[in-house]
């Protein structure tokens, strides 16, 4: 984004970025919940917690709508490559902030599940606690 404009260089590179960070954190999410129902079936007196299991999903959904969004922008700016570079006025200039917004929400939501959910899955676990 240069003088308040966004140019087309500059939306290629940050859908390239958001697009690999969410399948990075994909992934990740996947892998925490393989584990809990591996520790479900494999570890006696390990209980789901019901809610991290929840909030896990849910990133899942978020995670897969917003790269479906990132997708469709892309696949919208090669039609409107002659609006470039935009500026605040334009469509796709909202659209953009509003998945900055999006993509950082994530941010925030996989750095909490890292923080809180990911240490209950690791070893040692406390199964006294029942996993939670």
């Amino acid at each position: 984004m240069k003088d308040g404009n966004i140019y087309i260089l500059d939306l290629d590179f940050e859908y390239k970025l958001w697009k690999n960070k969410l399948i990075f954190y994909k992934s990740e999410v996947e892998l925490l919940i393989d584990r809990i129902y591996v520790l479900e079936r494999e570890k006696e007196g390990y209980e789901i917690d019901e809610g991290n299991l929840n909030q896990l999903k849910a990133q899942l959904e978020s995670i897969d709508m917003l790269y479906k969004k990132i997708t469709t922008m892309e696949q919208e700016m090669s039609f409107y490559a002659e609006d470039y570079p935009i500026d605040r006025r334009h469509l796709h200039y909202e659209t953009h902030e509003l998945i900055r917004e999006d993509v950082q929400d994530i941010d925030d939501v996989q750095k909490t599940i890292m923080a809180e959910i990911y240490p209950g899955l690791c070893y040692p676990l406390n199964i006294n606690e029942g996993g939670k």
